[in-house]
């Protein structure tokens, strides 16, 4: 008798559903993106926090293994929920979200197929206060170009786009990183994604490290975080790369702690590129700006993005790049400092007027 009771009573617990951990005044974020995106999190959840919220995290639970939260100290207003993204959205179909104070999307993409944004309330129970639900947007394109697109959406970065207005909220902190010098001996110079040109002119990159070497410089190196092969080099340059594949975060951070410029290689002519001037923006820029890693960047991609001269590596053309990474092997560490000072400036001044926009958000 006992055992049957006890089968009873395991299989109707089964059919609860889970619940993410709920205090007083519990705020969630949920990144509902397996595969990418995750980035984002930690600086939305640090904002939550800094506005005195409980912050109860949703996400899938290999991020948080792969130390995604890995920089963040001890801190009994965070609580990170080990839930299924199924176990999260049946929740979110049961709960009426009374219980909290809000709930922060930060990949409103994923709640639909086609760019509907009347649509993705039906991943939520019919009863939730739509007023409680805030939505960050990662690609603005679509939905201006359909003429749905909502002011109140939450983007990482002022858009550049048919006059299309957000709220811009910028999540660029990791937790507690060492703000590094500039190394001494060798320039390690970072890239973050794997070799293709779909984002990145990656030619551009392979034909500098090339000119450098001809040149006579042995003191610098590119370290490539994502997938990529020696094979594509001639072996005379392969000790100038370092191909590190993909990373947990944990590692990633190592890595970008120990560099000490961010490479990226956008082209003006690549319709591939333009989102990064004008409806989207770039998980390495989160990077450049919570770190204080210094980025070579190509002119026309710098004003919108927060760079110019006093705190980045501008050039001009293409064929400038080997001469902006020739800058930057030798570059004084006291010129160095005083990039990351001004960059410094300019994360600061963006994380507090991304608070004070989401607090007005949350406020209405």
């Amino acid at each position: 008798m006992f055992g049957l009771f006890k089968n009873i009573k395991s299989l109707f617990k089964n059919k609860l559903t889970k619940k993410p951990v709920i205090k007083e005044n519990t705020f969630l974020v949920w990144e509902p993106c397996s595969k990418s995106h995750a980035e984002v999190v930690p600086g939305f959840c640090k904002y939550l926090l800094d506005l005195g919220y409980h912050v109860s995290v949703l996400i899938t639970p290999d991020r948080y293994k792969e130390g995604l939260f890995s920089r963040f100290s001890k801190n009994e207003n965070i609580s990170y929920n080990k839930l299924s993204q199924k176990q999260i959205r049946k929740y979110f179909k049961t709960s009426d979200l009374s219980d909290v104070k809000g709930l922060l999307v930060t990949t409103v993409g994923k709640l639909y197929d086609e760019v509907n944004y009347d649509e993705i309330y039906k991943a939520f129970n019919q009863n939730a206060d739509k007023s409680k639900i805030f939505f960050v947007e990662h690609e603005a394109k679509y939905a201006v170009d359909k003429g749905i697109w909502k002011d109140n959406l939450i983007t990482l970065r002022e858009l550049n786009y048919k006059g299309a207005k957000s709220i811009v909220i910028n999540p660029h902190y990791f937790g507690e990183i060492k703000i590094t010098p500039k190394n001494e001996d060798i320039t390690n110079f970072v890239t973050v994604g794997a070799i293709r040109d779909k984002r990145k002119n990656n030619e551009q990159i392979i034909n500098s490290i090339e000119e450098l070497y001809k040149k006579g410089y042995k003191n610098f190196k590119v370290t490539v975080i994502g997938k990529g092969s020696l094979k594509a080099f001639d072996k005379e340059l392969r000790p100038y790369i370092d191909i590190k594949g993909r990373l947990p975060f944990d590692k990633m951070y190592d890595e970008i702690e120990k560099a000490d410029f961010m490479l990226t290689s956008y082209n003006a002519d690549n319709p591939a590129h333009q989102r990064y001037n004008t409806t989207g923006t770039s998980g390495n820029f989160q990077l450049v700006y919570g770190f204080l890693k210094p980025c070579i960047i190509l002119d026309s991609f710098a004003p919108i993005n927060g760079f110019s001269e006093n705190n980045s590596i501008i050039y001009n053309k293409d064929n400038e790049y080997p001469l902006a990474m020739e800058k930057g092997i030798n570059m004084s560490q006291d010129e160095y400092k005083k990039l990351q000072e001004n960059l410094k400036i300019y994360a600061n001044d963006f994380y507090n007027s991304s608070l004070e926009n989401l607090r007005g958000l949350i406020n209405g």
